[in-house]
C-alpha cells in the first residue's frame, strides 16, 4: 500500500486476513481484506486516499483506491478497493458534440479530457486500438455523464471490444481491443479428474445435445418426391446418420439436434464437423462456472491464468472438450483451493446481439472519403501500438513428407488447432484469420498480386485504374436530416469544410417524382424525374432544362408556355419568345432537286422562309452554297425571292452573275448589254453624306464591255 508492505504471505507482522480479489473482463475489480490492528500499515490506510497493489511473482495482479475502510467491534479495519479502471468515474465529460472521428480519436478525446480534471496518478493515454464501426466515422454526444460512463455506454456498449489497462514506460494506457487480443494462450489445462475440483454451467439441458445429425449439401435428387435430400454421414457410420457421446448419454439421456453445413458434399469431412461440433461449437454460448486449482502455485511450469486468457478445458463426463476465454475470477489469496473461474463466450455473445440489434436500428452515418492529418497519425499510432505492444506468441514452420517447407504459422496459441489469430505464409502468399487456421483469411495478399483487405486507411492510394489523394487538412462536420412519411422520403445533408463554403445535398422521394439537389453558396442545381420526363434546373431554379421523349426544352424563370425559350427535337431546333413560336431551323431537302439538302430557316409556321444549301457542281468538282428556296407567296413578297428591306453591304467583294431587273438591260451569253444612269458623287461628309453633286452620266455596256460614257450639264 502506498509503495510499502501492507501484508506478505508467511509474514508474522504484516498481516491482512481474508484477502479477496474479483476481476472481471470491462470492469474494474475490487478486493476486499481485513487489517488487524497490529499491522504497521494500519493507521496510514486512508479512503480516497491510499492506493492497493497485488503482486504475484513480481508481476502486477491488481492496483486500485481504498474506497471503504471501517472498524468493526473487534477493531479490526474492514477495507475494500475498487481497480484503477474506477479513476475514470472521477472526471465528467462536458456537454459536447462530435463528428466525423475514428474510434480511437474517440478515446483519445475523452481520455485526455479525463486527464485535464484528475491527478497524475490517476491519468490515462490511449493504447492499442483495434475496435471499428463500419465506416471508422463516429458521431456522439456527451452529456455531463463520467468518463466512464461514456466509455462504456457509447463505445463499448455500442461496438464490443474490451477494456484492458496496460503499464509500459511509467504511463498507464487504455486498450480498446478484442477478445482473442486481451490474453495469452494459457498452457495449463483444465482437465476433469487433474485441477478442475468443481464444475457448475449456467446454461439448461434444452441447450445441451448429447448427439447430433450432421447435414451437409443439398442433393440434386431426392429419394422421397416432394422432400429435398442433403448429404449425410451414413456411408462412413455404420449406416447411422447421428454421432453422440456416450457418457453424456449415460448422465442426461438422449439430446438430438441437427447441425447443418451448407458447403460440405463428402461424407467424412461432414462426420468430422459433427464429431467437432459435439465436443466443442455446441458449448460456444455456455459461461462455465468452476473451481480449478491453479497450479502455477505448485509448480513454476505451469503458466498462472490471467484475466482474458484462453484456457482448454474438458470434461469428459459432459462430453466437452474446448477453449474458453477466462471472463471473470475471484481469488483467494490466502485459500487458493477456492479459486473460482468464469470461463466462456457468453460476454461475446452478448456483443454479437448488440451488433445485430444495432444494424437494425437507422443510424446515420455518412462516409468521410476525405481523411484528415490527425485521423491518418491516428492510425499510424495505434498501429505501432498493436505491433509494439504484443506480448508475444507461437512460430510453428511445417513441412511436407520430403521434408520440403509448406508455410509459416504465427499464432496466438501453441498449435493451429487452438489458435484463433493466424497469420499464414506460404508460397502462394501471406494471409491474415481471426477465425482460426482453416480461415477464411479475409485479408491477403496473394503470389498473383492481389491484395485483400477489408479496411485500408492511407494517405494516398494509387493504381492504374484508382487514384485516391487526400491532399487537405480539414474538419469536417456532416449535419444528416432524415424525414419518412407515407408517400414522402426526404433527406438533407449539409458538409461544412473548415472556411470554405457550405455544400448541401438532398435527396426527396415522393409519389410521382424523385427530386436531388446540390447547392453550394449561392448557387445550386436540383433534377426532378418523373415517369414521362426530367427536368434540371440551376441557379436558384431561374434556368431550367427539361427532357421529354425525344426532346429537349429549355426555359427561363420557370417551367410554362410563356417561360419557354427553345426546344430541340427530330426536326431540328425551334425558338420561342413569351408564349409566341418564333421559328425553327432544321435540316430538310428540296423535293424538286434532291441534291438541294441543307438548313431551314422557318421564321414561323405560316410565314416566309428560306433554304440555304450545298449543291454539288456540274464539273463534280466540289460543292457551292445555293439559295435552293426562299419565301412562299406572302403579301407582296413574291415566291422565289430575297426581299432584304436594307441596303445589302458586300465589303468590296463582287456580286458575280448577277442580272439587273430593269427594262433597258439585257443579258447576253457574253455579259451585259446596258444603259446606266447616275450622278457623280464629288464630295462626301465623314458621316458618309453626299454634301457636293457633280454632272449627270450616261455608261453603255455591250457584252459586258463599256463602250461610252458621256457627262451632261
Amino acid at each position: 500500500m502506498d509503495g510499502k508492505v501492507l501484508g506478505y504471505a508467511g509474514d508474522d507482522v504484516n498481516v491482512i486476513i481474508e484477502p479477496e480479489l474479483n476481476l472481471l473482463l470491462n470492469d474494474a475489480g475490487s478486493f476486499e481484506f481485513l487489517v488487524p490492528s497490529t499491522n504497521p500499515e494500519y493507521e496510514n490506510i486512508q479512503n480516497r486516499q491510499s492506493m492497493v497493489q497485488i503482486l504475484k511473482d513480481g508481476k502486477e495482479m491488481f492496483y486500485g483506491e481504498i474506497r471503504q475502510c471501517q472498524k468493526d467491534m473487534d477493531n479490526i479495519k474492514e477495507c475494500c478497493a475498487i481497480g484503477e479502471l474506477a479513476f475514470l468515474h472521477d472526471s465528467i465529460q462536458p456537454q459536447a458534440e462530435f463528428h466525423n472521428m475514428t474510434t480511437r480519436q474517440m478515446l483519445e478525446t475523452w481520455l485526455n479530457e479525463h486527464n485535464s480534471q484528475v491527478e497524475e496518478r490517476k491519468r490515462f493515454y490511449v493504447g492499442i486500438v483495434s475496435i471499428h464501426d463500419k465506416n471508422d466515422s463516429l458521431y456522439r454526444y456527451t452529456n455531463r455523464e463520467t468518463t466512464l460512463d461514456a466509455i462504456r455506454k457509447k463505445l463499448v456498449d455500442k461496438l464490443g471490444g474490451y477494456l484492458r489497462i496496460r503499464k509500459e514506460g511509467g504511463k498507464r494506457y487504455l486498450d480498446w481491443i478484442t477478445l482473442p487480443q486481451y490474453g495469452k494462450y494459457c498452457e495449463q489445462p483444465i482437465e476433469f479428474g487433474t485441477n478442475l475440483l468443481d464444475y457448475v454451467e449456467n446454461t439448461s439441458a434444452e441447450n445441451l445435445a448429447t448427439a447430433v445429425i450432421p447435414l451437409g449439401a443439398r442433393l440434386e435428387e431426392s429419394p422421397i418426391k416432394g422432400l429435398e435430400a442433403y448429404t449425410d454421414i451414413t456411408s462412413v457410420n455404420n449406416g447411422v446418420d447421428y454421432l453422440y457421446i456416450p457418457e453424456a448419454v449415460k448422465r442426461f439421456g438422449w439430446i438430438k439436434k441437427v447441425a447443418t453445413w451448407d458447403d460440405v458434399t463428402v461424407p467424412a469431412n461432414l462426420k468430422k464437423k459433427g464429431e467437432e461440433w459435439l465436443r466443442d461449437n455446441q458449448y460456444e454460448s455456455l459461461a462455465l462456472e468452476l473451481t480449478a486449482l491453479d497450479l502455477s502455485d505448485l509448480d513454476q511450469d505451469y503458466e498462472a491464468f490471467e484475466l482474458g486468457d484462453m484456457v482448454h478445458a474438458s470434461a469428459w463426463p459432459y462430453g466437452m472438450d474446448r477453449t474458453f476465454p477466462v471472463q471473470q475470477m475471484t481469488i483467494y489469496l490466502q485459500e487458493p483451493e477456492k479459486n473460482r473461474l468464469t470461463l466462456g463466450d457468453a460476454v461475446n455473445k452478448t456483443y454479437s446481439s448488440q451488433v445485430k440489434d444495432t444494424n437494425k436500428q437507422v443510424d446515420i452515418q455518412l462516409d468521410n472519403v476525405r481523411q484528415t492529418t490527425s485521423w491518418m497519425q491516428s492510425a499510424i499510432d495505434n498501429a505501432t501500438a498493436m505491433i509494439t505492444g504484443s506480448k508475444g506468441g507461437y512460430k510453428v514452420s511445417e513441412f511436407d513428407e520430403s521434408g520440403r517447407w509448406l508455410r509459416d504459422l504465427y499464432m496466438d496459441a501453441p498449435n493451429k488447432e487452438d489458435a484463433v489469430h493466424i497469420i499464414q505464409i506460404n508460397m502462394n502468399g501471406i494471409g491474415f484469420s481471426r477465425t482460426g487456421f482453416e480461415g477464411p483469411y479475409l485479408n491477403a495478399w496473394t503470389i498473383d498480386g492481389v491484395f485483400l483487405g477489408e479496411f485500408i486507411k492511407a494517405g494516398s492510394v494509387s493504381a492504374e485504374k484508382l487514384s485516391v489523394e487526400y491532399r487537405e487538412s480539414v474538419n469536417d462536420e456532416i449535419v444528416s436530416k432524415f424525414n419518412v412519411t407515407k408517400g414522402l422520403i426526404e433527406a438533407e445533408v449539409t458538409r461544412a469544410q473548415g472556411v470554405e463554403v457550405e455544400l448541401a445535398a438532398s435527396l426527396k422521394v415522393t409519389s410521382d417524382m424523385i427530386q436531388t439537389k446540390v447547392s453550394k453558396g449561392e448557387f445550386g442545381s436540383y433534377m426532378e424525374q418523373y415517369y414521362d420526363r426530367v427536368i434540371y434546373g440551376f441557379n436558384h431554379s431561374s434556368k431550367y432544362v427539361q427532357i421529354n421523349p425525344g426532346e429537349i426544352a429549355i426555359y427561363d424563370n420557370g417551367v410554362s408556355d410563356s417561360k419557354l425559350r427553345s426546344k430541340f427535337n427530330e426536326n431540328g431546333n425551334h425558338f420561342y419568345r413569351d408564349g409566341y413560336y418564333v421559328g425553327m431551323i432544321g435540316t430538310n431537302r428540296y423535293g424538286g432537286d434532291e441534291s438541294k439538302k441543307g438548313l431551314v430557316f422557318d421564321l414561323e409556321s405560316g410565314g416566309a422562309f428560306m433554304t440555304w444549301a450545298y449543291r454539288r457542281n456540274a464539273s463534280a468538282s466540289g460543292y457551292s452554297m445555293v439559295l435552293a428556296y426562299a419565301s412562299k407567296q406572302v403579301g407582296t413578297y413574291g415566291a422565289n425571292t430575297l426581299n432584304a428591306g436594307c441596303d445589302l453591304d458586300m465589303h468590296n467583294y463582287a456580286i458575280r452573275n448577277v442580272k439587273i431587273d430593269e427594262s433597258n438591260i439585257a443579258y447576253g451569253d457574253p455579259g451585259i448589254t446596258a444603259t446606266m444612269d447616275f450622278v457623280q458623287i464629288l464630295g462626301m461628309d465623314s458621316d458618309g453624306t453626299a454634301n457636293r453633286w457633280g454632272d449627270s452620266a450616261r455608261m453603255q455596256f455591250k457584252d459586258g464591255r463599256l463602250v461610252d460614257l458621256k457627262y451632261y450639264a
